[in-house]
């Protein structure tokens, strides 16, 4: 029910309710049961996976009792839910452009992979108070307005409805960290945010009568670029060093930023601040060329992440080193 600060992963001041997550998904609940319009099969599809996430979640926050395997086992039923029964799907990429069978099942595959790896990032960021509220609210805004645009109401007041919750809750969180969304919240915005984004490129491609959906996959990349980044990051390195892939540690990106003296906010800032550039670049880049922006914003991120371990060695260690980037920091050779 509370969160305990432990001084190694949490540094918060005495015992945080987890249970933001409840008045969130409530909220959201309740709102769309009043203004969504119910027709479209692919809505009830995603209640139904966000209140499975939801149950989840709230089993952990409770008791702390969902272990790894189990936590995955009933994510993957959740978005096979969605994906199949919501046809939640990216827009054609023309992998196979001479066998629609194969395009589609591709596409599946692909977007059931894409939701299960963003639910659980938005669920490893939630590491400072502001910053997965924060990003769902900005990303549901931006979806909800660009749906509005290529005409999908019923879509626009999923994403407005979520981006309206989250913000209630961050009153409460961003700041003052009075309350945290716990795994029930995270998990609930991730889907629901990576859904809305798989919405998002199957209309674009079909109003704009595009080709091909890589211009809005790039501008969908750039707004996930700091979860997506983080998790892979964070993968690699603890694949390499052998260690648990899913046992929590003190290498978020969040937390090498704190370890520079940043307060949360100011991690939401820089890490808001890197995204908005980063979906800029998107925008302004022609259509054509955008394969080309994913390859570039990783390669941004690579840097800035040696940047900043460079930084955070020399701020804890006055020895630190160039070298010891790759040989203690990736590595862990001492």
């Amino acid at each position: 029910m509370y969160d305990d600060h432990d001084l190694y992963r949490k540094t918060h001041g005495g015992r945080i309710s987890r249970f933001g997550g409840i008045g969130i998904f409530v909220s959201y609940i309740t709102v769309l049961q009043l203004c969504a319009d119910f027709v479209d099969l692919g809505i009830h599809a995603l209640i139904a996976s966000s209140v499975v996430m939801f149950c989840l979640g709230l089993k952990d926050d409770l008791l702390k009792g969902a272990k790894p395997p189990e936590k995955f086992i009933i994510q993957v039923l959740a978005t096979f839910v969605f994906v199949f029964f919501g046809n939640a799907a990216f827009g054609e990429i023309n992998i196979f452009p001479t066998n629609p069978f194969l395009e589609s099942s591709f596409l599946q595959i692909l977007s059931f992979i894409t939701i299960l790896f963003v639910v659980n990032a938005f669920n490893f960021v939630d590491g400072v108070n502001g910053l997965a509220g924060t990003l769902g609210v900005v990303i549901n805004l931006f979806v909800g307005t660009s749906m509005l645009i290529l005409g999908d109401h019923r879509y626009a007041v999923i994403a407005f409805t979520l981006a309206g919750a989250t913000t209630g809750f961050l009153f409460f969180n961003f700041i003052q960290g009075r309350v945290f969304m716990g795994d029930s919240g995270a998990m609930v915005i991730g889907l629901n945010t990576v859904g809305l984004c798989l919405r998002l490129t199957s209309i674009a491609d079909s109003s704009l009568n595009l080709n091909h959906s890589f211009s809005i996959l790039g501008i969908m990349f750039a707004l996930l670029i700091i979860p997506i980044f983080d998790v892979f990051r964070i993968f690699f390195i603890r694949a390499i060093q052998n260690k648990p892939l899913l046992v929590g540690d003190r290498n978020h990106i969040h937390h090498r930023l704190r370890d520079l003296g940043l307060k949360d906010y100011q991690i939401v800032f820089v890490l808001m601040g890197f995204t908005l550039m980063s979906v800029v670049f998107a925008i302004v880049t022609d259509a054509d060329k955008n394969c080309m922006v994913i390859g570039v914003l990783s390669l941004g991120c690579l840097l800035a992440n040696t940047l900043l371990t460079y930084l955070r060695g020399r701020y804890l260690f006055e020895q630190y080193k160039i070298s010891d980037i790759i040989f203690i920091d990736t590595f862990n050779r001492r």
